[in-house]
């Protein structure tokens, strides 16, 4: 109601920021309300970028006049929500609805379960810059969508079937865990391996915001090459170098344990 009041009554910043900078929130609180539940994982991290996106839509069809080729009043209904004047200004007025998205669900929650103000910030930054990446690891997170996803320290964390691990924007994949009800030393040393391959891929996640679309080629190639090669294992094992020597693998486990303040693997 409040932004069809502005875009029928107001006139200078108010029509012109405010009501772009309130339409991001008001988008992404009706799909939360209507159709996501509010502690989901695409609700969290995915949903506030597609709102965000769909504002820049809008700015896109109004550069090219759609409203006035399909024949749309600017005063209907529809008309008002496409708007008729193309400034890309606006995007910043979308951001600024992102930041508040991301203020809202941190205090939301208290500022527990890894949300804080700035993590639209990381986000907006992983689907822009980290683009490439990012959209990978989406797609691997839909492939492995039946395992289990969690809310890692500000990204997305897949438990897959496979005993490495991977790190694309920001999607981590960790190796599998022992079954819950296996209390071996074994196990436990097991899981304590995990959880120290996961700072490592979270240091990984800085990476990619730094590098961007270079982080394949600097990061992800070499990475791969290193982890994938019999030949360079065979070396590693026989002159006892642990795998952390690769310059990206040392660089994210210490940037890992940096952020969070807990042990990464170095082995």
């Amino acid at each position: 109601m409040v932004e069809v009041l502005i875009a029928l009554f107001a006139r200078g910043a108010i029509r012109g920021y405010l009501g772009d900078v309130l339409v991001i929130p008001a988008v992404y609180f009706f799909f939360r309300t209507v159709f996501f539940p509010k502690d989901g994982i695409f609700s969290v991290y995915v949903l506030p970028f597609l709102c965000y996106f769909t504002g820049w839509v809008a700015e896109i069809l109004q550069a090219f006049s759609f409203s006035k080729a399909l024949g749309i009043d600017t005063t209907a209904p529809l008309g008002i929500a496409l708007g008729g004047v193309y400034d890309p200004k606006d995007g910043l007025c979308y951001f600024i609805g992102l930041l508040l998205i991301g203020l809202f669900l941190a205090m939301e929650t208290h500022w527990k379960d890894d949300r804080r103000w700035f993590y639209p910030v990381a986000v907006f930054l992983h689907w822009t810059w980290g683009y490439i990446q990012t959209f990978a690891g989406f797609v691997v997170f839909l492939w492995y969508i039946k395992c289990r996803h969690f809310y890692y320290k500000g990204v997305v964390r897949t438990i897959w079937p496979h005993g490495s691990a991977v790190s694309l924007g920001m999607f981590i994949f960790t190796p599998c865990e022992p079954d819950k009800d296996d209390d071996s030393d074994r196990a436990k040393r097991r899981r304590i391996y995990n959880e120290e391959v996961a700072i490592h891929e979270y240091g990984h996640t800085f990476q990619s915001l730094l590098l961007g679309p270079l982080y394949l080629l600097v990061i992800g190639l070499p990475s791969i090459i290193w982890a994938s090669s019999n030949r360079l294992e065979k070396m590693r094992q026989k002159k006892n170098i642990p795998y952390s020597k690769l310059y990206c693998e040392k660089w994210a486990s210490h940037w890992g344990e940096k952020v969070t303040k807990e042990k990464a693997d170095w082995s």
